[in-house]
């Protein structure tokens, strides 16, 4: 009997050494594809996550370390990579059809599902405080790539580090523009127009080539208590930083941030969680 309903879930597992426990809560959910971020360059690592993932039907994974040749002269900060698992079998694309500066930051699949072929991408985005110009070149090799109409269904999703905020009108603040005394938005001075672009980009120009936000889409903008992906430690003011955007044909009906994984210290971040119901093999046209 074929499913009904597809699920995914992404989560940044900020690079902790505990992997059977983060699989372990992952289980209940069950998942059909599970996308992580921010995964440590360790052979036990990988091995030991991928066994795990086997255990609650996840028997097909790929990492994006194979895109890295001399991983042990890459700095510390480039030491993590990304990793995709699938109830079905999944192939990996090339690395080099992302024109990014960091290639062990994006990975990309096409999985053979029961819906047809569904591309995967799953992305870490650099943090721009540390790594500056590193964020925007990667969004925007990412936009490059993917502001496209292929012939199959598509899911993009990863920690991306923007917006800085949403309104409950949709009004997105990225990290290229900040807040007067008066309330009024304008862009840094300089750089800010290049840097809310290359954000902007990801979370709204992906929308016209049929990647749209997928919890916006379920959920729209009013709802602000659950949409937050990770929280600066001793501070309130929480951050959506991890997203979902897949193919309208999809057909995306629930999303969600699995708060209680990060409460539980297995990570600073929040999962996302997208289930979607495809109603045909293949894309719809």
């Amino acid at each position: 009997m074929e499913p009904k309903r597809l699920r995914i879930i992404s989560w940044n597992v900020n690079g902790r050494n505990a992997w059977r426990e983060q699989v372990r809560a992952l289980r209940d959910r069950r998942p059909d594809v599970v996308a992580l971020q921010e995964l440590k360059d360790k052979d036990e690592t990988r091995t030991g996550l991928k066994h795990e993932l086997r255990q609650i039907g996840l028997g097909h994974a790929v990492d994006s370390f194979y895109s890295t040749r001399s991983r042990a002269h890459l700095p510390r900060y480039r030491r993590y990579g990304e990793l995709i698992a699938s109830r079905w079998p999944a192939v990996p694309l090339p690395p080099g059809e992302f024109d990014v500066p960091w290639p062990e930051r994006v990975l990309s699949v096409v999985i053979t599902s029961p819906w047809g072929p569904i591309e995967v991408h799953t992305a870490h985005i650099p943090c721009g405080a540390s790594h500056e110009w590193i964020k925007i070149e990667t969004l925007k090799g990412i936009f490059q790539r993917l502001a496209c109409q292929p012939g199959r269904y598509r899911v993009l999703c990863g920690d991306f580090n923007t917006p800085q905020e949403e309104s409950p009108s949709g009004q997105v603040l990225t990290w290229g523009q900040y807040r007067k005394q008066s309330s009024e938005i304008a862009l840094h001075k300089g750089w800010g127009k290049r840097w809310d672009k290359g954000e902007r980009d990801i979370l709204e120009g992906l929308a016209g080539h049929d990647l749209a936000d997928v919890y916006r889409r379920v959920h729209g903008y009013k709802d602000r208590r659950s949409a937050f992906s990770w929280c600066p430690r001793g501070k309130s003011h929480c951050r959506r930083f991890d997203h979902v955007f897949a193919s309208g044909s999809l057909n995306a009906i629930e999303c969600r941030y699995l708060h209680r994984l990060r409460d539980k210290g297995l990570s600073d971040h929040s999962a996302v969680e997208a289930v979607f119901k495809p109603t045909a093999k293949g894309l719809t046209k």
